[in-house]
Parts: C-alpha cells; structure tokens; sequence
C-alpha cells in the first residue's frame, strides 16, 4: 500500500512538472507583454508578430510568419534590413489607391519582396469623404466610435474580394514569412489579422485581444493628444481658428475599439449567416483550413505522465 502511494505521488508529481514545463516553454506566456510582440522598426509604431497565440485544440502559432504594420512609406534602412534578415517574401497592401499613391513603399534593402496591392474601400466613397469632413470639424467621441464602427460594418459588405485575394496569398505557404499593412495598422490589417487567426481556430476573446494591442503599441493616447491640440479652421478661407476636438475624441480614429471589430463580426453574421461561412466564400473552406493548420502552426508537446 505504501508503495502504491508513492508511485501515485510519483506519477502525480511529474504530470504537474510536464504541465509546468510546457506552460513556460509555450509562446504565448514567453512572450506575453506587448513589448515582447511588438517587431520594432523604426518608420512605424505599430508593426507586430502574429505568432505565439494559441488554437483551440492548442497548437501554437509559428513565429516571424505573418507580422502586420502600418504604412511603410516611412522606413528607415534599418527597417529593410531587419525584415530581409527574417527572409520576408510577400508585401500585402490593403490601402486605397489614393493611400497608395502618396506614400508608396519604395524598398531600400537588397532582397525586395513580392507586392500585392488589394485596396479594401476608396477614398472616394461616402464614408471616407465623411471622415474627411468630420476631422475638420469640431466632433465627440461618441460620433467618431460611430463613423467607426459604420467603417467596419462597409468592410464587411464591400471587403471580399480583397480579402479574398489577400487569403489566396496566404494559404500558399511558399509566401512566407509575409506582412499585411494598411495606412494606420489598425482597421483594414486588424481585420485581415483576424480573419487569419479565425481560419486557424484561435477564439474571438485571444483574437480581440491581440486586435486591442494596437491601443499599446500605436501609442494611441499620445497621438490623440496631438490631434486634439491641432487648431481648426473656422471658416473656409478664414486665418481664423478654433480649439479641436478633445483626445478622447480622437481616441477611435487613431486607435481601435472592441465596438469597432464587433460590428465586423456582426455585419458577417448578418449577409453570410456565421464567420465558417464567410471565409468559404473567401476561398478558406475547412480542407484549405486544415491545411493552414498544418503548416502555420505547431503541436503542443506532449505530456508524459508515467515514469
């Protein structure tokens, strides 16, 4: 009997020592901090790994595969070498044509990636000359997060086909390691982030988190301060000006919130009846699905628990 008892201790202890091993040794708590994700860069503020979240049957995101940022027109040549040394291959841009043309990427390093250029919304449409008009005007928080969340809700409806595209690139893992931008690293990348992490069955609330990070790493407070201190003109044509709208106000245009991604999520509820169905139609069916699995992500190790 006393034998016994010790062999079950025995086998209990190394099951808490294997749990204990793998909880270290695992991505998401090696690097758990903003800091520790964020792939630094120069030119921008917002440029970060998608790797080390974990799936639902708990495989593990690889590293220095997919890494989202903002624009690029601003690197600076260390920049350059930093992502030729991770052998980046691909260059998603989601910007509209407009944003592509005043701030083209111009590469500067000596392996140039492949560019693809899928415009998600035009700068011509009602929405962005809506925000053009509001952030020249004096506007509360409560209006920005609405014109926000209303951006997201269009992504949904007029999105596809750019994600579409975006997503063929994706699965052909012969792109890889590849980096997903927009203007600001936050709406149009933030959703194609997520819509990446859903294809490989990380859960909304891992999802969402990493969707907020931008807030941390975008240094979001402090450019809403700036904003808000820029003066407004009074009147057409008038030398005349006013204070700007406050920094709270800003907070949505510059930053995310958890509204703004739901109202995404919504919308695909709404025209295509769930999220699996939405990503069938984007070319990401459950066998294309497996197959990304497979390739971008890898096994949890495995537990010993006899001796």
């Amino acid at each position: 009997m006393r034998k016994s008892s010790v062999r079950i201790k025995q086998m209990g202890f190394k099951a808490v020592i294997a749990i204990a091993v793998w909880t270290l040794a695992s991505p998401v708590f090696a690097s758990a901090s903003a800091q520790e994700r964020e792939f630094p860069l120069k030119g921008t503020t917002n440029t970060r790994d998608i790797g080390g979240y974990v799936t639902s049957d708990e495989r593990t995101l690889r590293w220095r595969q997919i890494i989202r940022s903002e624009n690029l027109s601003r690197l600076k040549d260390d920049d350059f070498k930093k992502l030729e040394d991770i052998g980046l291959k691909t260059v998603i841009d989601l910007r509209t044509q407009k944003e592509h043309d005043q701030g083209p990427t111009v590469w500067k390093g000596d392996n140039p990636p492949q560019f693809f250029h899928f415009p998600v919304g035009d700068a011509k449409s009602p929405w962005f000359r809506a925000q053009s008009r509001m952030m020249k005007s004096r506007f509360t928080q409560e209006q920005s997060l609405e014109h926000m969340v209303e951006g997201y809700r269009i992504i949904a409806e007029e999105g596809q086909s750019s994600y579409q595209q975006l997503m063929e690139v994706v699965l052909d893992e012969s792109n890889w390691p590849l980096l997903i931008h927009c203007n600001a690293g936050k709406d149009r990348a933030g959703i194609a982030v997520a819509l990446i992490m859903e294809a490989l069955g990380v859960d909304r609330e891992t999802i969402m988190d990493e969707y907020l990070l931008t807030n941390e790493l975008a240094r979001t407070q402090e450019k809403a301060v700036i904003m808000s201190k820029k003066p407004r003109k009074t009147k057409i044509g008038s030398n005349r000006s006013s204070r700007g709208s406050s920094a709270s106000a800003w907070l949505p245009i510059v930053g995310v919130h958890s509204d703004m991604l739901e109202a995404f999520y919504e919308s695909v509820d709404e025209q295509y009846g769930s999220m699996d169905v939405f990503l069938t139609e984007l070319g990401v069916d459950q066998d294309a699905r497996i197959a990304l699995t497979e390739s971008l992500t890898t096994a949890p190790p495995a537990l010993v628990m006899g001796e």
